[in-house]
C-alpha cells in the first residue's frame, strides 16, 4: 500500500496551484518544529522560489489538508506566497496520516518520535490496532509497537515542548528514560539551565540513581552538570537561548490557520494573547 500510494501521489497526481489560506494544518501536530530547518528552507524559498511541490489530502468537505510539506507552508506564509503548487493525494484520514510516514521515510525528513505520534494517533484516535496500522503501513507489527510505545513512555507536557520545538528531539528521548510522573520536573530543569542533550542524559542519570526523596534537590539545582559548564558559557548561551525561543514562539504562531482560530473559543484565548503582548511589550522596553 505504502509503495502504490507514494508512486501516485509523486509521478501520477497533477500538480495544481492551492491558495495558502485554503491549506489546513490539522496534521501539523504530528509533526516536530525544528527552527534551524524552518529559517533553512525559508532562505530557500526566498532565493529560489518553491522548488517543490508539497502534497496535500482533501477532507470530506473538500476542504485541503497538509500531509507533506509543512516548512514549505509556514516559510510561504512568512514570505507571501499566496499559493503554492501541490498535489492532491486519494484517501481518507488514514491515508493521510499513513503518507505522512511514507513519504517521509523515503526523503529521511521524519524521526522516530513523529512516527510514534501518528501511529499514536491512528492508534487513539482512528481506533486501529497495531496490526491494522503495521497493514496500513506497510511495515512489521513490531515497528509499530516500538514506536508507539516510545511516545506513549512520554508525559503529555514533554509531547508539546517537542511539538513546538521548544526542546530537541534528543532530549524528548533522553525524557523517556525516566516514569512519567518525574519527566515535567526534569523538563522544568532542562528548560530553566537550557540544557543540551548530554546535560539531560546526566540529568536524567543521577535521577534514576537516587531515591525518590533527593529528585527534588536534584532538579531545583543540578550542581554537578552545572558546575562541568564552561565559565563563559552562561552569557552567549542566554542571549542564544532567547533568540531561539523567539523563533519557534514565531514558527508556530506563524502556521495557525484560519480554521483553527474560528474553532477556538475567544474567551479563553483573548486573554492568553494580551498577556503574550504585554510580557513582549516588556521585553521591548529592557532591550531598547
Amino acid at each position: 500500500m505504502g509503495s502504490i500510494l507514494i508512486f501516485y501521489v509523486m509521478e501520477t497526481s497533477p500538480c495544481i496551484s492551492i491558495p495558502v489560506t485554503d491549506i489546513g494544518v490539522r496534521y501539523a501536530d504530528l509533526r516536530i518544529v525544528q527552527p534551524t530547518a524552518d529559517k533553512i528552507m525559508e532562505r530557500s524559498m526566498r532565493r529560489y522560489g518553491q522548488l517543490t511541490s508539497v502534497v496535500v489530502g482533501r477532507e470530506p468537505d473538500q476542504s485541503y489538508e497538509m500531509v507533506d510539506g509543512f516548512k514549505r507552508l509556514r516559510a510561504g506564509r512568512k514570505l507571501d506566497y499566496t499559493t503554492l503548487q501541490a498535489r492532491v493525494m486519494p484517501g481518507g484520514r488514514r491515508a493521510m496520516k499513513a503518507a505522512m510516514i511514507q513519504l517521509n521515510t523515503r526523503a529521511r525528513t521524519i524521526v522516530d518520535l513523529e512516527i510514534g505520534m501518528v501511529i499514536q494517533s491512528l492508534y487513539r484516535e482512528d481506533s486501529l490496532d497495531q496490526v491494522q496500522i503495521a497493514a496500513l503501513l506497510d511495515r512489521h507489527k513490531s515497528f509499530v509497537c516500538r514506536r508507539l510505545q516510545l511516545v506513549e513512555k512520554l508525559s503529555q507536557e514533554v509531547i508539546e515542548h517537542l511539538k513546538l520545538g521548544l526542546i530537541n528531539i534528543t532530549i524528548g528521548r533522553e525524557l523517556t528514560r525516566l516514569p512519567a510522573g518525574n519527566q515535567n520536573r526534569a523538563l522544568g530543569t532542562v528548560v530553566k539551565h537550557r540544557f543540551t542533550g548530554m546535560e539531560t542524559r546526566g540529568l536524567v542519570s543521577l535521577m534514576l540513581q537516587q531515591p525518590r526523596w533527593n529528585q527534588d534537590i536534584i532538579t531545583a539545582y543540578p550542581k554537578s552538570i552545572l558546575d562541568e559548564r564552561h565559565p563563559d558559557r552562561s552569557r552567549p548561551r542566554n542571549r542564544l537561548g532567547l533568540y531561539a525561543r523567539l523563533i519557534k514562539m514565531e514558527a508556530y504562531l506563524s502556521s495557525v490557520s484560519q480554521r483553527e482560530i474560528n474553532g477556538s473559543r475567544p474567551e479563553v484565548i483573548l486573554p492568553v494573547i494580551e498577556r503574550i503582548e504585554t510580557a513582549l511589550s516588556l521585553m521591548r522596553q529592557r532591550l531598547a
